[in-house]
């Protein structure tokens, strides 16, 4: 039996499944990080233990089986140097077809089935990813402090400049600011620089439940801020979607739970596109992004 091995290689583990020509799983192996950038020999030792991982447990219940191809799909992947290194050690190794690609790349192709689509991202950080006919194209991605908009991040630094506008303007603290205030412990507003500079992104990020459960009470302020992150992600996507030339129709996955979590967001982010898009579909599955490595392995055979 012929199979195939998708790999999903990130800063904190590697996944490494591998599935027949039919797209059947037969294994699954987890080990740690596969970015190369932090530590080339253990990384591709982190790498060749999810293969080896997975041969092993088909070998031990399958006759006749065969490796025909690892597709990879990693951060770092559309590096010339970082893919070049990684396929020449692994096709030295097993003597298969081997390809190596940007994690995003099969994060797509995952959702949307190895079909031409778009998958925008939004967690703490945004960005947007399209494939058409071949070509790659992003959009966002550049970390909080040139972008990520409509990010976590970036609703609640949207949030919090409510506050010191509010103090700029000698204004008594609305309700989502006396929540936010209250969230990070503040009493004195002007506090809120060493917060902000002081804490990690991801602890920032933190405040977004804050603002939902405002939004949800009613709060203006707090539903503009979760529209006008809806929007930011919708003008993310189109600027994908034109740039590759796309006409009518597309397919755009999400991911990250600013997204698919809250209801306000991905509705102004779904009417935001279908003003310019005359056919959306929109879709939100938890799949395994190497589904999509195998995917796109299987077109290349």
């Amino acid at each position: 039996m012929d199979y195939i091995i998708g790999i999903d290689g990130g800063g904190t583990k590697t996944e490494a499944v591998a599935y027949t020509l039919e797209g059947k799983e037969l294994s699954r192996a987890l080990t740690g990080f596969s970015n190369v950038l932090i530590d080339k020999k253990e990384a591709i030792k982190n790498i060749i233990t999810a293969i080896d991982e997975c041969n092993l447990k088909i070998a031990n219940s399958l006759e006749n089986n065969k490796l025909v191809a690892i597709y990879l799909g990693m951060a770092g992947g559309e590096s010339e140097e970082v893919s070049s290194f990684v396929t020449r050690t692994l096709t030295n190794k097993y003597g298969v077809k081997v390809k190596v690609v940007n994690d995003a790349v099969i994060a797509i192709a995952a959702l949307l089935k190895g079909e031409d689509g778009i998958l925008t991202i939004s967690g703490t950080g945004s960005i947007s990813y399209g494939v058409r006919q071949g070509k790659v194209k992003t959009a966002g991605g550049w970390g909080h402090l040139l972008g990520d908009e409509g990010s976590g991040y970036f609703i609640a630094i949207e949030a919090l400049r409510l506050i010191t506008l509010e103090e700029d303007m000698d204004k008594y603290p609305s309700n989502l600011s006396k929540a936010l205030l209250k969230e990070m412990g503040i009493e004195n507003r002007k506090d809120i620089i060493n917060f902000v500079y002081g804490s990690p992104k991801g602890e920032i990020a933190a405040l977004v439940p804050v603002v939902v459960s405002c939004a949800q009470q009613g709060e203006s302020d707090a539903i503009e801020i979760l529209k006008r992150g809806g929007r930011e992600l919708a003008k993310t996507t189109l600027i994908v979607y034109e740039s590759l030339g796309f006409k009518g129709h597309v397919a755009i996955g999400i991911k990250g739970s600013i997204l698919t979590k809250i209801s306000m967001v991905r509705e102004e982010f779904e009417n935001t596109l279908k003003e310019s898009i005359n056919q959306v579909t929109i879709i939100n599955e938890e799949v395994s992004p190497t589904l999509g490595a195998y995917y796109l392995a299987l077109k290349e055979l």
